[in-house]
Parts: structure tokens; sequence; C-alpha cells
């Protein structure tokens, strides 16, 4: 049997085997999150008050910084190409709206084609070509234009500007694939977003939280030299680089959701509400610790008030329950996107377990027999989240592990199971206090495929 392995969430061969060969463990799932039940809806006059709690007291890059996963490649923004023959047709006649667009131009007529006469198709795989068939890092994609056209920025750019604004001298961690690092590294430190003097950390994944893959026969698959076959483990497995951000409060935003030039001032606002309401509820709670000793009732009190029963806890017991990190997300009004969102679950495992408690929810996660919920779902996945957790803080106890997915895929051209751990803000954050906020729809700008990028602003 192999020994118990080191990291965070590096599981055992004989551990994975045991899930891969287990059925789906089912997430129970009680209701949606809706307003006034689980999702907070901000007044206008709240939104700015919180805001001006911003501006009287603001952030420093020693106490704020933001986090943005950005380890995949391209290449589902390119998928329509290969699905829908149109997409060809529609991308190349806005090819003068698109940020990309002048590099596709130049692109074509480095290529001996005059852009008026070439076809859809041949445009397309010039464009393909320049994105390595969308294996480049989705950050280094341009997204915006700015300065009337003029210029154009890419994902990273665009996330470290926007928060220049916010920060002096902006923290920013990215999460990259180790094979990219030195060119995202390049391309940032040659852009102008270098004079803004970012403080950048590029994270790579551990390649011990990757995943053994078993083949229909109930095999491992290998390598060449008889170790086992692994690969990624999923976006849960970036949860150990949480623990390596320096920052007591930072924002989690992914890549494909870079603030634009038009929407950076809306943006900013809930920023700064969604920071300064996180700050003040983290404040709170360390006011509860401090005089834990000679008022546990009160602290008891404001556990049950976020969810979390402590009933029969003494006053360590109580400490350790508050003492959990903190997260405020922002999420938007589903209007029809695929995908999760806040739910109630009833916790399977963990420090909640039993509990019901509010949690986000992936779509995967749900079967034919909770259907009903999902469809009734009032909002969509995380767009902007909160972090409060001490530096080096241990994230193992928040996890809930109980919900891993199960899926089969083609790996090395082989129809395999795979496993993969448990969602980053999914069952990952399970234990994590809790709320979520309604913003606006316009702080929602994902770029899922190229047509994504079609007159964005």
């Amino acid at each position: 049997m192999d020994s118990r392995p080191r990291s965070l969430i590096e599981l055992s061969l004989d551990e994975c085997r045991a899930r891969l060969s287990s059925p789906q463990p089912k997430t129970a799932i009680e209701r949606p999150c809706t307003p006034g039940d689980g999702v907070e809806v901000w007044s206008e006059e709240e939104l700015l008050e919180k805001a001006k709690l911003w501006d009287a007291a603001p952030p420093d890059a020693e106490t704020l910084g933001l986090w943005v996963p950005a380890s995949g490649a391209a290449t589902r923004m390119f998928r329509p190409f290969y699905e829908k023959a149109q997409a060809c047709e529609s991308l190349w006649s806005a090819v003068d709206d698109l940020a990309l667009g002048r590099a596709w131009l130049a692109a074509v007529e480095a290529k001996g084609l005059d852009p008026k006469q070439c076809s859809a198709s041949e445009a397309t795989s010039v464009l393909l070509t320049l994105m390595k068939e969308g294996t480049i890092p989705k950050g280094l994609v341009s997204f915006h234009m700015q300065d009337g056209g003029e210029g154009t920025e890419t994902a990273f750019e665009a996330h470290v500007r926007s928060w220049a604004r916010l920060v002096d001298e902006p923290a920013v961690w990215f999460t990259v694939q180790e094979e990219h690092v030195m060119d995202i590294e390049a391309h940032l430190h040659g852009s102008s977003v270098s004079s803004l003097n970012p403080r950048l950390t590029f994270e790579v994944q551990d390649s011990a939280t990757d995943m053994p893959v078993l083949d229909q026969e109930g095999r491992w698959l290998t390598t060449e030299d008889g170790a086992p076959f692994k690969r990624p483990g999923g976006h849960g497995a970036l949860l150990p680089l949480l623990e390596e951000v320096s920052t007591p409060m930072f924002v989690i935003r992914n890549i494909d959701n870079a603030p634009s030039p038009a929407r950076t001032a809306l943006r900013e606002l809930w920023t700064k509400a969604l920071v300064a309401e996180a700050r003040a509820w983290a404040e709170e709670r360390d006011a509860l610790l401090r005089e834990l000793e000679s008022n546990p009732e009160r602290a008891a009190a404001w556990l049950q008030a976020q969810g979390v029963t402590c009933d029969a806890c003494d006053e360590s017991g109580l400490e350790a329950q508050m003492a959990r990190p903190m997260r405020l997300v922002g999420v938007v009004r589903n209007e029809g996107q695929p995908g999760g969102g806040p739910f109630w679950v009833r916790v399977a495992s963990g420090i909640d377990a039993g509990s019901v408690r509010p949690q986000i929810v992936e779509a995967v996660e749900f079967d034919e027999d909770n259907q009903d919920v999902l469809e009734k779902a009032t909002h969509f996945n995380p767009v902007d989240m909160v972090c409060v957790v001490e530096p080096g803080q241990s994230l193992a106890p928040f996890v809930d592990e109980s919900r891993h997915l199960l899926a089969e895929k083609n790996v090395t051209g082989k129809s395999a199971k795979v496993l993969e751990h448990p969602g980053l803000w999914n069952g990952g954050m399970s234990g994590w206090l809790t709320r979520f906020v309604e913003i606006p729809a316009a702080c929602f700008q994902p770029v899922k495929t190229v047509m994504d990028l079609v007159g964005r602003t």
C-alpha cells in the first residue's frame, strides 16, 4: 500500500482508486440561495456608503491583493471555428471591431493574402496559426481596444491596469502553466502596465496534486517507464496556492472576466464596496474573538447568524470555529448562462458535516433528481470574490472531500475514468464563512469564445 501523501490535497493511489471505483457522491442541494434567503441585495445608498468606507481608509498592496487563476489555454475560445462554419464568416466580417483584429490583418498580409479578397476560411486558418491553434494562454489574447482603437490590451494587462487604479504598486498573483511563465513575464514586463510597478507573482500548480487515470478495465494508465500517468486535477488543485498569498485580503477574479475600459469605473465601485464590507465583517469577527473569554454567548450568536452551529463548543471550540477563512462573493442574476451558482447545501463531510450552509454548486453536481432545484436558481457563479485569510493559514480543514468530481474523458487516445479535486470555490471552500451579494450583470464580462470579443468595449 502506498504511503500517505505530503501536501494539502495530494491523494494516494489507493484513495484515488476508491473514489474512481465508486459512484459520484450526491451533493445534497436543498434550495437555491435567493434574495432575502442567502443573497444580499444592496440599495444604491448602501453601495455608495460602503464604497465611502474604502475611500476613508483605502487598503494598500500589503493588505489587499488580486489573485487570478489564469492557467487555462485559449483552446475553448476558438472551438466555434470547428463546430460552426458560420463562426468563421461572422468573426472575419467583424475583424475591425476586434482588439486582436490588427494583428490578425497583419498576419493575413504577411501570409501573402489580400484581406479584401481572401476567404473567411483562409483568414481563420491564419488566425489559428497566430493563436497556436488555441494553445496559448487565454490571458495573452488581446481582449480590449484602447485609445480610440490605437492600442490594445490582453487579459493579463487588463487585470493589472484595473487593479492598479485601486491599489498603488499592486500585488497580483497569476496562476500559470510552467511552460508559459517566461512568455507571460516577458509580455507584462514589456507592456505599458510595467510603468505601474506591479508586484507580480506567477504561481504554478503543484504536480503533486495531479491525478492518476483508470482505463475502462480498471487499470492505471501508465507512462513509458511504467509510472502511473497523471493529469491536472481540475481548478480545485489550485487551492494550495492560496496558502501562499501574503496579503490578509485578496480578490479572486477569473482571467476571462477582465474589466474592459468602458466598465472599469463600475467594476471599481463594486470592488471598493465589496472589499470595505468584507473588511468590516472581518473586523466584527476579530472584535468578538478579543472578548471571547468574557462574552462567549455573543460569539456563539454571531456564528449562528453565519449559519454555523456551535451550541456545545467551549471557548477554544468557539475560537476555532470563528477563525475560519471568510469570503464575500459577488454573484449576478442568472440570465440563462450555463453553470451553477449559490445554493443551500447539506454538507456531507468536513468541519460542517450535517449542517445546511450556503455553497457554490457547479452544474455538473446536479443529477436528474434535483434538476428542478437548478432550474429555480436566481443567480450565477461567482464573479468577484473577496477573501479574508490569515497568511499561511491551513485550508485543508475547510474542504468537503465528498465533492470530488468523476468523469469519463479521452486521455491519450483512450476512454478513461478521471478524477478531479473538489472545485476551488465549491467543495474546496465548503467550510469558509460565506456571504453572497448580488452585483450588476454589467460586472460580468466573460470571454468564453472568441465571439464574445466582438464589439467589446
